[in-house]
């Protein structure tokens, strides 16, 4: 009789686990480790490598599944759901003027699963388990890049220009920095969340900054100082009204400070970051790429197309340049040369908007902070890296999932629970700018959708063996 009273409670406690090792698989293939330095070294993006293309079709299949079966889910998240869609059907629609249509047509198709995802991810688990699931899942990557720079130094070590620098599982260095500040901030995230698996995040924490400061990348040691320290600013002013006018007044003061800096002595902060005045020679691309999009100011010339090998303004671009361009390493330049000023509008309208509904809501959305510091480390770095609409990429997928959760509804009294009440799948959902309520105790343990604090044993994600898989970008 008790084995057929358990049995009702094992299936979805299994089948959410396979759920986390599902998404863990996916961030995995995301973050594009191991695809660099072993079977894309000339970082084609798979265009002339047939298997890397249809590495990613199960990918493709797996999201469209897990989203399918969360559609009743999803559906309640109509708010992000409109806005990423717009910003989908575009690059879509851009097919209709690009340089080539066919190549457009394709890699509009992998920017739409990488959107998918990231909006399924936030809309499928609460704030605490997400963070958790990108934590486990950046502490494997962190503790492979690890084993490749000390087992195998001539795949975890670079050897150019930055040799001696560690690279991990990654193409260069400061792909590997920026996938350990992810990696540290979703950690952070989850302790100030209430995850009950401290101790490994921490751990987290220490291993992704450790790996972080041997690949000397310095941006993504600024951003993991920004998200650490953001992190803890942000945690402070849940103490009362007085920490919260004291941190907003020292916030307000080092955005003013860090401005005049720029504007008055840039070349102290390019210093400071080992950059020349020119950024690398980013200035000259930056003004050939204007030149180019004013012929196309409102269309730009076709998503993932400006920067191929046969495409004549940019072939312009690498003239003046003397050097063979491949991107604009600033995202919203590229958008425009893609998707013009209408682009770059929507772009700025589903990333910006949600960002300034975080001032009021970044308390109730109950996911440590990570969706606000995300977003605004995402924001930040797009003015050095193409990362927006960025395909079969992290980066991008993840700021979709901050999104997401800052646009998307909450859960109604989520520790207001009783042993008769529905699943969480069909409980309320709220959307509100006011702050939580107090939180009360629960009569009965959190279930694993709780975005609170669990108070009972912690329902972890179970991670298998993950393999690499990958298709055009």
């Amino acid at each position: 009789m008790a084995d057929t009273q358990q049995q009702p409670d094992q299936p979805p406690d299994l089948w959410r686990k396979l759920e986390a090792l599902a998404c863990g698989f996916v961030l995995f293939m995301l973050s594009n480790a191991l695809i660099g330095p072993l079977l894309d070294p000339l970082q084609a993006g798979g265009e002339n490598i047939p298997v890397l293309r249809l590495m990613w079709l199960p990918v493709y299949a797996l999201t469209l599944g897990l989203a399918a079966w969360r559609a009743p889910r999803l559906m309640r998240f109509w708010l992000p759901a409109v806005g990423l869609s717009l910003l989908v059907f575009w690059v879509y629609a851009s097919a209709s003027w690009s340089l080539n249509p066919d190549t457009t047509n394709r890699r509009a198709l992998a920017a739409a699963f990488t959107t998918l995802f990231g909006f399924y991810f936030a809309a499928s688990f609460d704030g605490r388990r997400m963070a958790e699931i990108i934590a486990i899942t950046f502490l494997l990557l962190a503790a492979g890049g690890l084993l490749a720079a000390i087992a195998y130094p001539k795949m975890g070590v670079q050897h150019d220009i930055n040799a001696g620098d560690w690279r991990g599982l990654w193409y260069e260095k400061n792909q590997m920095g920026a996938m350990m500040v992810y990696g540290a901030l979703a950690a952070m995230a989850a302790l100030l969340a209430g995850s009950t698996r401290r101790k490994q995040m921490v751990f987290t924490i220490v291993l992704c900054s450790a790996m972080l400061l041997m690949s000397k990348s310095k941006t993504s040691l600024l951003a993991l100082m920004i998200g650490l320290c953001g992190s803890m600013l942000l945690a402070a002013m849940r103490r009362g009204p007085a920490t919260a006018v004291i941190v907003v007044w020292l916030g307000v003061t080092v955005v003013v400070m860090a401005a005049m800096v720029m504007w008055l002595a840039p070349e102290l902060l390019f210093k400071a970051l080992g950059k020349d005045p020119s950024l690398t020679g980013r200035t000259d691309i930056w003004a050939g790429l204007l030149r180019q999009s004013a012929k196309q100011p409102l269309t730009g010339y076709g998503y993932g197309v400006f920067w191929t090998l046969d495409s004549v303004p940019a072939n312009w671009i690498r003239k003046e340049t003397g050097w063979l361009v491949p991107s604009a390493h600033n995202g919203w330049l590229d958008i425009l040369a893609q998707l013009g000023w209408i682009g770059v509008g929507l772009c700025a309208l589903v990333l910006g908007g949600p960002l300034l509904v975080a001032l009021f809501r970044f308390r109730r959305v109950q996911d440590g902070y990570w969706a606000t510091l995300f977003l605004a480390i995402f924001l930040m770095t797009t003015f050095s890296e193409s990362f927006i609409l960025e395909r079969n990429g992290i980066v991008w997928s993840l700021a979709c999932a901050a999104v997401t959760r800052l646009l998307g509804p909450v859960w109604a009294d989520p520790r207001r629970r009783t042993p008769d009440a529905p699943p969480l799948d069909a409980a309320p959902l709220a959307w509100s700018l006011a702050p939580p309520e107090p939180e009360a105790e629960p009569e009965t343990e959190p279930e694993i959708w709780a975005p609170g604090p669990a108070r009972g044993p912690a329902l972890a994600p179970i991670f298998g063996k993950r393999t690499v898989s990958p298709f055009g970008a």
